[in-house]
């Protein structure tokens, strides 16, 4: 029994760890949660002022207007800032007529530690551009831009196969491009192939002749010493010496039987001094 109490009391001290463990938030996760909170908070007043201040003046009013609301000595934020809002909504009209619509459509906080917020205007022509208001980190505005706006949910499906094949046919041509440039830098190879060709038989022709010479030189080194083969036959004496030696080889070779009816015919000296 009181075995079962214990392990009672074990798991109910675990569980308890356990939940207060997971309630318990450390001072960083507390301080990172208020600085999250208050960002949602800046970028929500900040989409609220562009769309009260700006967007609301650019459906509601003309430029006309504006202009001579700035041209009275009045500002909306700065002279510099109203100026260069002016400037971008004569930019707008001059391309697509008076602004129809203007919606705030995002915001968000920048790097830099700012805010931005665009505003989506509609022409009379029903072309868009994007107007963009950048604040400071204090919220305040400093400047606008303006540039070209494509609403890709609303894009057909016909509008987006075309761009798909506009991509295709582009990468197809490059690779086509880069393909015939290098069937070009290896149809080269051939010519280089050709000129090594017509310089190595050269080469070769040269090291041909060189032990052609070579070779052809001991030849003019040896004096001739042979004397011409009439003048050692009328040597009577030379031709009756050699008859005997022969005889005697051949005798010796004969078991020592006398062997007659050698006859010398022509003497020829090598050119050695080996004795054969």
């Amino acid at each position: 029994m009181k075995k079962i109490r214990f392990l009672s009391a074990l798991i109910a001290i675990l569980v308890m760890s356990a939940l207060l463990s997971g309630c318990a938030k450390t001072s960083s996760q507390i301080e990172s949660e208020k600085q999250e909170e208050i960002k949602a908070a800046n970028i929500a007043d900040v989409q609220k002022y562009t769309e009260e201040y700006f967007a609301q003046a650019m459906k509601t009013a003309t430029l006309e207007q504006f202009t001579a609301f700035v041209d009275g000595g009045e500002t909306v934020v700065s002279k510099t800032f109203d100026n260069d809002w002016g400037n971008r909504w004569q930019q707008f009209i001059d391309e697509h007529g008076q602004v129809k619509d203007a919606v705030v459509d995002l915001t968000q906080r920048t790097a830099e530690g700012g805010y931005t917020s665009r505003i989506i205007l509609t022409g009379e022509d029903g072309e868009q551009m994007a107007l963009t208001v950048a604040y400071d980190e204090t919220m305040i505005p400093v400047s606008t831009s303006i540039s070209p706006y494509s609403n890709d949910a609303e894009e057909t499906i016909g509008s987006k196969m075309s761009t798909a094949a506009g991509n295709t046919i582009t990468g197809l041509l490059v690779v086509f491009f880069i393909l015939v440039g290098l069937s070009l830098i290896i149809s080269c190879f051939k010519f280089v192939n050709k000129a090594a060709g017509e310089v190595a038989p050269q080469n070769k022709d040269a090291k041909k002749a060189a032990p052609a010479k070579a070779a052809a030189a001991p030849a003019k080194a040896v004096p001739a010493v042979s004397a011409p083969e009439d003048d050692l036959m009328k040597n009577q004496e030379l031709v009756a010496v050699i008859s005997a030696a022969v005889a005697a080889y051949a005798a010796e070779e004969a078991g020592n039987v006398p062997v007659d009816g050698y006859v010398v015919r022509s003497i020829k000296r090598l050119h050695n001094n080996k004795w054969h």
